[in-house]
């Protein structure tokens, strides 16, 4: 239930806007330097290319990188749109939280699970890495946002995480079982060809925990539905690469896909569940 009032949520949902650009601002931050072994604190922003700190003006989340044309002010080195485009997705997500939920405990609990999703993804793309602080520590940030007002329930939240993390481990069991018959048949994608042995697996330790951590925050049947939209848009992904041309044996980082299906199964997850019952009740 929402816990604003109707002539708030304008201006609840601008700022919920604003919270999550500057959210996505410090994202980039975290995305580019830990896996970087780099601060996140200091220095202050700065461009990678020329190494000026960057005025507060000039880092405007979204707004800055259309004033700059997404340059440089300084060196004229073009600056990814991603930047802006994490910004804006992750402000028009604390907006949609807002909408759905209010502005209650509810919001900060979904805030800071968005946030922890879209770092995955950066992560995920750029290093083939799911960092630990976010899997496993957002799983313990979601058993602890089970226990306070409006949460699932610290049994639930248990009992999922665990539940996801067991089936994860199983499929990579399997999937190493099965590749094992044929050594060295995944093939380490660029960059990594020193970490073969890492890609032998089918399902990264990464992606483990990252499931463990989506149990936590999502409860039994919103989990159900995240981990199938993960596996049929990873599945749709991969069979459309390897139509364009791709090699089946280079894989393709699947903590993406986790993160876009715990992010619609938060929005509409219990739609979907109560559709599946409701379609299989009537059989």
């Amino acid at each position: 239930m929402k816990t604003i009032m109707c002539i708030e949520e304008p201006i609840l949902i601008l700022f919920a806007l604003f919270l999550g650009m500057i959210t996505g601002s410090f994202l980039n931050v975290v995305a580019w330097r830990v896996p970087r072994g780099e601060s996140i604190i200091h220095p202050s922003s700065r461009c990678t290319s020329c190494g000026v700190l960057i005025k507060w003006y000039d880092n405007i989340p979204v707004l800055s990188w259309f004033i700059l044309r997404g340059r440089c002010r300084y060196c004229g080195e073009q600056f990814s749109f991603r930047y802006a485009l994490v910004e804006l997705v992750t402000g028009l997500l604390f907006a949609g939280i807002v909408m759905k939920y209010g502005a209650g405990i509810l919001f900060f609990r979904d805030a800071v699970f968005v946030s922890l999703l879209i770092c995955v993804i950066l992560t995920d793309i750029d290093h083939w890495i799911i960092l630990d602080s976010v899997s496993i520590g957002g799983a313990i940030v979601g058993i602890v946002f089970s226990i306070l007002p409006g949460g699932i329930g610290i049994l639930r939240s248990i009992s999922t995480a665990a539940g996801a993390f067991l089936l994860f481990f199983l499929i990579r069991q399997i999937s190493e079982h099965i590749l094992k018959q044929k050594p060295g048949y995944t093939i380490a994608p660029e960059g990594h060809e020193d970490e073969t042995d890492e890609f032998q697996g089918g399902m990264g330790w990464g992606d483990i925990k990252l499931a463990a951590m989506i149990g936590a925050f999502l409860g039994p049947s919103a989990t159900v539905v995240a981990l199938f939209i993960a596996f049929l848009t990873g599945a749709l992904t991969g069979i459309g690469a390897i139509i364009a041309g791709r090699n089946r044996r280079i894989p393709i980082p699947f903590g993406p896909f986790l993160a876009f299906g715990a992010a619609v199964s938060l929005f509409i997850g219990q739609e979907i569940w109560s559709l599946y019952l409701s379609i299989g009740l009537s059989y």
